[in-house]
């Protein structure tokens, strides 16, 4: 049965899967990512092609949303999903769900040039507000919403610090 787009059936049965053996859900996802040339790459995730690039007031070519875009769509995406997941388990018909997503960020964190900043290089905050059109009161509505949050996974990893290791790896030139 489809509900808001979704294979309700194809989400039981994973369900089903994942109450059997909980390992059956741990999953490494894998992409990789190029330089173009300037500020502008392409990152491949599954079969999808993602332009990144800054904005031509930093210095890039305007070829795509910036990196740090990047992360509001990916966290706006992840609670829009949640959020149609939550109400198809509660047999909630949308008619729409559009999040505004910003986030604030202080370019000198990034390009260091004012020694006396204590500003990092990512966001200080991030505000999201949902609208939500559906059948359902809104008490109901808030709730999917709240659970929305709750299974972002998205939300989730920028809310908690997760350990990323990055490893440089070289190529000699056969001819050295």
């Amino acid at each position: 049965m489809m509900v808001n787009g979704i294979d309700m059936e194809k989400v039981a049965a994973t369900v089903s899967r994942l109450e059997a053996d909980p390992r059956k859900g741990r999953l490494t996802l894998k992409g990789i990512t190029d330089w173009n040339g300037g500020a502008h790459s392409t990152g491949i995730f599954r079969n999808f092609v993602i332009a990144a690039d800054e904005s031509g007031g930093v210095g890039g070519t305007n070829r795509g949303p910036g990196p740090s875009e990047l992360v509001l769509a990916a966290l706006g995406a992840c609670i829009t999903v949640a959020i149609a997941y939550s109400a198809a388990e509660e047999g909630i018909d949308l008619r729409s769900v559009e999040l505004d997503v910003e986030g604030d960020i202080d370019l000198a964190g990034f390009f260091r040039r004012d020694l006396s900043t204590d500003a990092g290089p990512g966001f200080s905050a991030v505000r999201v507000t949902a609208r939500v059109d559906a059948d359902a009161e809104p008490e109901r509505i808030a709730a999917i919403v709240q659970r929305g949050q709750e299974r972002s996974a998205v939300l989730d990893t920028l809310s908690h610090p997760v350990p990323v290791m990055v490893r440089l790896e070289q190529e000699v030139p056969a001819d050295r």
